[in-house]
């Protein structure tokens, strides 16, 4: 297992900023020797990819960068080109195969948009005809999808015209959102240090990560300099201060085969970072001798909700074979009619305690994402407004060229001498700049969105963890893919919130919080999702009137509850379960 530690900012010296401005052309250079004439073509092999770059890695060290620095912009290069490539076909693809999928926003027309092609598009094609693009698709493999789109440049490969007219206008805006990688110079560069880019190579390297190494297992703070071989062959060398804290060495751990295996300096617009990777190997993890766990339920309003459980009797195999399924295992899952069977049919009692209580308030996180949303719909509605002002130009285009009105005005003018047609042809393009300007806005709000999210889910994972080591427990969670918020939950926000907050929100989260465990040593399981937040595990009562928005009001004597409270401990009780007293309850793990 691996993990990035912080030490430290560095300050972007001269020679760092030279050393960055000179890989940022050397990486201008390579990804464009590479990149194709279309993004549709096969993505050669790596080898294919490296007699191409050598060469320009080749020029760049006879231009003056030491050769170990242009090497790694050939691998960067190399790594971000085939990334960007197999993007751009994997997006063309999703596209195709979901070519008649419609919006559920209406255009100006009254009529709904085919998301998935260009606007024009929805008007001039019906239903049908995106329905019998959609049977092409269902019908073709990736490979064959981009076979297709291929032979689509040379004719129209046995379609009516409009449909392969549709499809490789699909192509084009595929071709134009992916474009060949460009490193700025507000880019982060990042460098994986190996003995080479060190001046005293294999020992300066090794002492650093020994000096780490001893650092962090015995939680102390250390500063070292790290002497970076120089940006020119036989030119000074680079000193880049190193600075591993305290705070940083304990989270980090002491485990003994814990290892500071490598160093990585990544280059900003104004400021450095030095990182090091820490390894270790995994430790075997099983719940199977737990008795106390840490449940936990996923959320909007409270992000996650913890019951700290302890149980009299400890996790038995038979709960574990039960949802083996749900945690990879050969078990079948739980079905949903199953897991109501089981729930009604077992209860739970004074056996289990309470230990603490924990919620995450999320508000402020669901307040800033939604903040974010409305910046997202104010720029949409300015890019439909400005598509809709490109169609009615462009039809006024081609009808002074003589053109039919669906034609793509070319970029180099048909008729340069007619002043209304360059008028026209002017604006047109100034309009379509301007949406590209407004696209990377939004795109630019996703990204600050996604930020908010690994911040925050971070900080919710950690604190999860620690929950789990105070108390020598596992954790469980639900087996739970996909959230909604539905458009009656007073948590809704509108359509691009709830697309925001759903786009890997669980998934996300998931990924964190696994690893965080993994690394830290805590054992965890996922339980069935069905029916936890509808269940009173004292009489086995399953009712879904029992949840109502924030509260869990019990049918049988009308105890209430934190809803999201109740349902993380309906998690954690989940493993505890015995069956009703006189009733013989069969197996369920099939």
């Amino acid at each position: 297992m691996k993990r990035m530690a912080d030490l430290g900012q560095l300050p972007m010296s001269a020679e760092l900023a030279d050393l960055k401005s000179r890989i940022i052309a050397t990486l201008d250079k390579m990804a464009d020797a590479i990149w194709p004439t279309d993004i549709l073509e096969p993505i050669p092999s790596g080898k294919e990819m490296d007699a191409v770059l050598l060469k320009v890695q080749s020029e760049a060290s006879k231009g003056g960068l030491n050769n170990v620095w242009a090497e790694k912009a050939r691998l960067i290069a190399k790594s971000a080109v085939i990334e960007q490539w197999k993007r751009g076909q994997r997006n063309l693809f999703g596209r195709f195969n979901n070519i008649a999928t419609v919006g559920d926003v209406l255009m100006d027309d009254g009529s709904k948009r085919l998301v998935n092609l260009p606007e024009e598009f929805s008007r001039s094609l019906k239903l049908e005809d995106a329905a019998a693009l959609q049977e092409i698709a269902v019908g073709l493999d990736f490979n064959s999808a981009l076979q297709l789109f291929r032979d689509l440049a040379d004719g129209d490969h046995g379609l009516p015209a409009h449909h392969a007219e549709a499809l490789r206008a699909m192509a084009d805006t595929v071709r134009d959102r992916f474009k060949r990688p460009v490193w700025k110079d507000d880019a982060v560069v990042q460098l994986h240090l190996d003995y080479r880019c060190l001046r005293g190579g294999k020992d300066a390297l090794e002492t650093a990560l020994q000096a780490l190494d001893e650092t962090v297992k015995s939680n102390c703070a250390k500063q070292l300099v790290l002497p970076l071989t120089s940006v020119a062959p036989r030119g000074a060398g680079i000193a880049v201060p190193l600075r591993l804290v305290r705070s940083v060495a304990s989270r980090i751990g002491n485990h003994p085969d814990l290892r500071a295996a490598a160093l990585v300096v990544e280059l900003g617009p104004t400021v450095g970072q030095a990182r090091m990777v820490v390894t270790r190997p995994p430790k075997p993890m099983s719940i199977a001798d737990h008795r106390t766990v840490v449940a936990e339920d996923f959320g909007f309003r409270n992000t996650s909700s913890i019951a700290v459980l302890r149980s009299a009797s400890l996790i038995g195999e038979q709960a574990l074979a039960r949802i083996s399924g749900h945690n990879g295992g050969e078990g079948k899952k739980l079905t949903k009619t199953a897991a109501m069977k089981f729930l009604t049919e077992h209860v739970s009692g004074d056996e289990v305690e309470i230990l603490e209580l924990v919620q995450f308030d999320g508000k402020d996180f669901l307040d800033r994402i939604a903040a974010q949303a409305k910046k997202v719909d104010g720029l949409r509605s300015e890019i439909d407004r400005l598509y809709s002002r490109l169609g009615r130009i462009r039809v006024e285009i081609n009808k002074v060229a003589g053109a039919a009105v669906t034609e793509l005005v070319p970029e180099v003018a048909a008729m340069p001498h007619h002043p209304r047609y360059m008028a026209m042809h002017g604006r047109f393009f100034r309009l379509l700049s301007a949406i590209g300007r407004l696209k990377e806005a939004r795109r630019s709000v996703y990204r600050a969105v996604a930020g908010l999210k690994t911040s925050w889910f971070g900080h919710v994972a950690q604190r999860k963890a620690d929950l789990a080591e105070k108390y020598g427990a596992a954790v469980v969670s639900e087996d739970l893919d996909v959230l909604t918020i539905e458009t009656d939950d007073p948590a809704y926000k509108g359509r691009t919130f709830n697309k925001m907050i759903n786009n890997g929100s669980k998934g996300q989260y998931n990924f964190r919080s696994d690893n965080t465990l993994k690394w830290r040593g805590v054992a965890s399981v996922k339980v069935p999702s069905f029916h936890t937040s509808s269940t009173d595990w004292r009489n086995g009562t399953v009712d879904k009137a029992q949840r109502r928005g924030a509260v869990f009001k019990a049918a049988f004597d009308g105890r209430k509850w934190d809803a999201d409270l109740h349902a993380a401990e309906m998690i954690g009780r989940y493993l505890f379960l015995r069956p009703k007293q006189g009733i013989q309850v069969a197996a369920l793990a099939a």
